[in-house]
């Protein structure tokens, strides 16, 4: 049995189950090597200059580490680290070995590892590295992963941290460390590769990555995880450390053998550099439960979440949501695929084999342009191929010859093609808006598009945050996610609100509050309870499912004002009845009058938003709805505050931008 973690006593929702956990190994992404801390991971203030050159060919594009003070210089010279990752990141061979081309950190962890293996004794072997499984066997046989690249970038990178060793003439240890004989170094980059975790600051940007030791790596992953884990930096920059000092509510279970010659303790070594890791529970959890995390992406079908553990740490996920047969209904919708006209094939395997390859291709062709739009910046280019692709059916002209009829699929507003679309065109339309307002020309239609463009961005905001919310409910590992998408929406729509470019629709400027108007009030307390901090406390999570759900009442009341003129002008937005409230797409196969190709279809799109008074699409009207589109900003934002609160043990920072009286008061309509 493989090492796992049990909860010593019960643990509610929103609690720590381990107090900051220091890094054995971390190493800066390549690009941040310039601008951080190389052991602290803050940010160098003021930056240093540029390289008097430009490094060599095929290596990294800086040539040593950086540091902030003499206590973080101090921490890697103990270990002669400087001095080896400068070795390394000067040598083409690392850049040719790197597991991402340009980016050295795996090896320049390892190499970390491994010297702190020969200063310090740890217990090392081909099999486990201080407790931590290598899986040295599976990744350099090519056998499990079946990528003859990986093994041979395995041991090339092997040999260059050994080159870099030797250099500097430190030598010895145990586990095969013999001149000629690579074996520490390849189960040390084996032991990086699978048990590595990126480093995210509070803004979510991934600064590099680190290795920690067992009360951490021994947690076991789930796709229904009960518990998610932050960050903690020392450094002058980053983040305020969690109030007070958690205790260790975890200990190991497994091979007895491995727990005693290893045990479960805080790490001696290095305790005083690097960012810190805490777990925190995101469910209640039982005494002697096991207490998981997830080592991936939960808003990937089943499919892909299974190829990606496999290939990455080699095991094969059987937790209660993989292994529920049928798929559970989070699973279901994110897979969701459903013929948009023609007749569903009696043969149930080959509709299920057209059905894989039809969104196979479509997930083909948005990477296409995702990538595209992430290396050349055409945000226009992009917004129109995306949507194009969200309301395209797609034939397999083979499959329909063969069949002897023709159907074509289209993807469901929850699939997770349609959550990734989502996602890049609320950033594209966004930026489109922003390209606009640079080019300073005040033209009333050039201002009308930025308008345009920035609540069309907000629409699909609050359109991810809800999908996401949706299924949260029904799968609560999710939080993670629901709370980041919701904050994003917030964010979106309160941008919106104070966009200079409102002034336009009005003689003279106007605050959001001087519009409100009665009939739009929000009939709600919550607002009220803002002005008490902190907001956020075991009480509120204990009364989580009441306070959620009052929260998504007035946030569904709020859409259903401001919806129709969100998402005016997108065929695709169009066609969402609702973005919160998924009732309305059914649970039929065949399209019908309430289904979401039948909208897409419809020539009057316009419909949802004409039939209600409430929806009145004229320009001299639209000034109405920007202090209803600050109130759902608001309510975006707290939501997604709590969530964030219970996940992380403190509320994102654009909370704090929100927190002065003045804000509040605008929202405040009671």
């Amino acid at each position: 049995m493989e090492m796992a973690m049990r909860a010593t006593e019960d643990v509610a929702m929103g609690e720590d189950v381990t107090p900051p956990i220091a890094p054995l190994s971390l190493a800066l992404y390549d690009a941040f090597l310039p601008s951080h801390c190389s052991s602290c991971f803050s940010s160098l203030s003021p930056p240093p200059p540029p390289p008097p050159r430009s490094p060599p060919a095929g290596t990294s594009r800086s040539s040593s580490p950086l540091y902030c003070s003499a206590r973080c210089s101090s921490s890697a010279e103990s270990l002669r680290l400087p001095s080896a990752e400068e070795l390394l990141l000067r040598s083409p061979s690392a850049a040719a070995a790197a597991a991402v081309p340009g980016d050295t950190s795996d090896l320049r962890a390892a190499l970390r590892l491994v010297l702190l293996l020969l200063a310090r004794g740890l217990d090392a072997s081909s099999w486990r590295i201080g407790g931590l499984l290598t899986n040295r066997e599976k990744l350099t046989s090519g056998e499990s992963s079946g990528d003859g690249e990986v093994v041979e970038r395995i041991r090339s990178g092997a040999r260059v941290l050994a080159t870099a060793r030797r250099k500097l003439g430190l030598g010895g240890g145990g586990g095969g460390d013999v001149e000629g004989d690579v074996v520490l170094e390849e189960a040390a980059l084996c032991a990086t590769i699978t048990n590595a975790v990126e480093v995210q600051d509070v803004d979510g940007r991934g600064l590099g990555i680190a290795v920690y030791g067992t009360e951490f790596s021994w947690i076991n992953h789930s796709c229904s995880a009960n518990a998610c884990y932050r960050f903690q930096f020392s450094g002058p920059e980053i983040s305020a450390p969690a109030p007070g000092e958690s205790r260790l509510r975890i200990v190991p279970y497994g091979d007895r053998a491995q727990m005693d010659s290893v045990g479960c303790r805080p790490a001696e070594v290095g305790k005083d550099y690097g960012p810190k890791i805490i777990v925190r529970s995101i469910k209640a959890i039982k005494k002697g439960e096991e207490v998981t995390v997830a080592y991936t992406d939960l808003l990937q079908p089943k499919a892909a979440r299974q190829s990606e553990l496999q290939s990455k740490y080699q095991f094969r996920c059987s937790c209660t949501r993989c292994d529920a047969e049928p798929l559970g209904y989070v699973d279901q919708a994110l897979q969701d695929f459903r013929a948009a006209y023609g007749y569903v094939s009696e043969d149930s395997a080959n509709c299920s084999i057209y059905r894989d390859e039809a969104a196979r291709r479509l997930s083909e062709l948005m990477d296409d342009v995702i990538s595209e739009y992430l290396s050349d910046s055409d945000p226009k280019s992009c917004c129109e191929r995306l949507e194009s692709l969200l309301t395209e059916r797609v034939l397999d002209e083979d499959f329909a010859v063969k069949a002897g009829y023709k159907q074509k699929f289209l993807l469901q507003p929850l699939h997770h093609l349609s959550l990734n679309a989502y996602i890049t065109l609320a950033s594209a339309y966004r930026i489109h808006s922003s390209q606009l307002v640079a080019s300073q020309i005040q033209a009333v239609a050039l201002v009308s598009k930025t308008l345009e463009f920035g609540r069309i961005s907000g629409a699909y905001s609050l359109l991810l945050a809800g999908a996401v919310h949706h299924l949260f409910r029904s799968e609560s590992s999710l939080m993670a996610s629901a709370a980041t998408f919701w904050v994003t929406a917030g964010e979106s729509l309160l941008s919106l609100s104070r966009n200079s470019a409102w002034s336009i629709f009005s003689e003279k400027s106007q605050t959001a509050r001087s519009l409100v108007t009665e009939p739009h009030a929000c009939r709600c307390s919550l607002m009220k309870k803002v002005m008490v901090r902190p907001f956020w406390n075991p009480a509120v999570y204990a009364d989580f499912e009441n306070i959620s759900g009052d929260f998504m009442g007035c946030i569904a009341v709020l859409t259903k004002m401001i919806w129709g003129f969100l998402a005016r002008g997108s065929h695709y937005l169009q066609a969402v009845k609702d973005p919160v409230d998924f009732g309305w797409l059914g649970t039929v196969e065949i399209v019908n009058e309430y289904n979401f190709g039948a909208h897409l279809d419809d020539t009057g799109l316009d419909f949802y938003c004409e039939r209600d008074q409430t929806y009145k699409l004229h320009a001299s009207y639209d000034q109405e709805r920007r202090p209803l589109l600050f109130q759902l900003g608001v309510h975006c934002l707290m939501y997604g505050g709590l969530l964030w609160s219970i996940c992380y043990g403190r509320t994102p920072p654009i909370l704090d931008v929100l927190s002065n009286e003045n804000d509040m008061a605008e929202c405040s309509l009671d």
